[in-house]
């Protein structure tokens, strides 16, 4: 072949392989969504979230186990209700304290350090009658809480790539809320044996030791996960930056708080007003769970697929319609159920969409400051809102409880759609 026959032919190959090149990236980008994550990713992801998931069991079990013996000691539901806030009074110190404290200890001593003194603040209620102790101790166990929620997400939303995040963050949130589910169910359980009830709740945290311990820490991953972000995602927004960019990621994360811990806390006392045996009204919060557990991925996949935004509102809109139905539907057999369990489904995804928004919008330490803000508005609204359910439902009624969900998921949808018009870059296609 002659020389300049050899440069044709090496030009036609050339041009054959640009010509191949996107396909080519077409086919590493689909098989790469449809595996979501590289297999050491994998390995993060599960360490991380089967430790955070365990704290779902904790709360989920701790906070009706805590009204039912606050009830059962002769406490009204504005007693409940306080003692939930300063829960969450805790878990705002902590989320101011965690970003000094894990500059100087690092993340993985200060998620374990938290996790020994969510134990040690359990414990004690089991053997102390004094309310000013209890609310001591709460306070304390939501000021654990906090930093393991923040870092645990913050390193959750560094993992995956844009087009497949609302899928990767719903089967965190997913087996977060399925061990969620199984609290009030081993609540029904522990209170058969009032001894040892909140000795064997402490245990469950301690649990969650060991995927901390086997996760990779944040310098380990940075090789991993700086080539999964999103470049349009900022890096270094203020804590009022973050609000004014995204005020959505605050609202969705308001509302569910108060909805998680109302019907954790409340529904099943509003259900024992209604004539239901203990079993079955702790029951119907199990169900929400279960709602909130298995839709999520599905709601993720649409989100992913059909614009977060959209379906972020429609969520919103979903719950405004349903939370009216409730005292329609309380004696409805099987009806009853399948309400908890879409109701549960679609509430729950308002906070998984929010914590994909954080991911999308922000990386860097602008994701952990969002991060924050998520924490910090998870336990101010924790705070105010089961406070002012219980005096509400003291004065009018269980009624109450549906007025205050219904009020807290309209303001949702004004936010969201107001974030939907005014910020184009939630909006647009996330497969791009």
């Amino acid at each position: 072949m002659s020389p300049a026959n050899w440069t044709n032919g090496s030009n036609d190959r050339c041009g054959e392989f640009d010509r191949r090149q996107p396909a080519a990236r077409a086919a590493i980008r689909l098989l790469h969504n449809r595996l979501m994550l590289e297999r050491r990713v994998w390995r993060d992801f599960v360490a991380v979230t089967f430790s955070v998931a365990l704290l779902g069991l904790g709360l989920g079990s701790t906070l009706p186990l805590t009204a039912l013996m606050l009830t059962a000691q002769g406490h009204g539901p504005d007693v409940v209700g306080w003692t939930t806030a300063a829960t969450a009074l805790g878990g705002v110190i902590g989320t101011f304290v965690s970003p000094t404290a894990t500059l100087l200890l690092g993340r993985r001593r200060v998620m374990l350090g938290c996790l020994v003194l969510a134990s040690a603040s359990v414990v004690p209620l089991q053997y102390l009658n004094s309310l000013p102790a209890w609310f001591v101790l709460r306070f304390a166990f939501g000021f654990a809480l906090a930093p393991l929620f923040v870092l645990g997400e913050a390193w959750i939303n560094t993992l995956p790539g844009d087009a497949v995040r609302g899928r990767v963050v719903a089967m965190y949130t997913t087996s977060f809320t399925s061990c969620q589910v199984l609290g009030p169910l081993l609540t029904d359980w522990l209170s058969r044996s009032p001894d040892s009830a909140f000795l064997l709740c402490g245990g469950v945290f301690l649990l969650g030791a060991p995927g901390i311990l086997l996760a990779r820490d944040a310098s380990e991953q940075a090789e991993t996960t700086n080539a999964q972000t999103d470049p349009d995602a900022a890096t270094n927004i203020s804590w009022l930056g973050v609000l004014r960019i995204a005020p959505v990621i605050v609202a969705g994360t308001a509302f569910f708080a108060i909805f998680d811990n109302v019907v954790l806390s409340f529904l099943p006392l509003l259900a024992l007003d209604y004539g239901f045996s203990q079993s079955r009204a702790l029951m119907a919060a199990s169900v929400v769970l279960v709602g909130d557990a298995t839709l999520q991925f599905a709601i993720g996949w649409l989100a992913d697929h059909y614009g977060r935004a959209r379906i972020h509102l429609l969520c919103g809109v979903a719950v405004c319609l349903l939370l009216p139905l409730l005292p329609l539907l309380i004696h409805v057999p099987i009806a009853w159920e399948i309400y908890l369990y879409l109701l549960g489904g679609v509430a729950g995804a308002i906070y998984t969409l929010s914590m994909v928004a954080s991911g999308q919008y922000f990386q860097g330490a602008s994701l952990l400051r969002a991060s924050g803000l998520i924490s910090l508005t998870w336990n101010i609204a924790s705070s105010a809102g089961p406070a002012a359910t219980g005096v509400a439902m003291q004065h009018f009624g269980s009624a109450a409880m549906v007025v205050v969900l219904w009020l807290m998921a309209v303001v949702f949808v004004v936010v969201a759609q107001l974030n939907t018009r005014s910020n184009a870059a939630f909006t647009r296609d996330p497969r791009r």
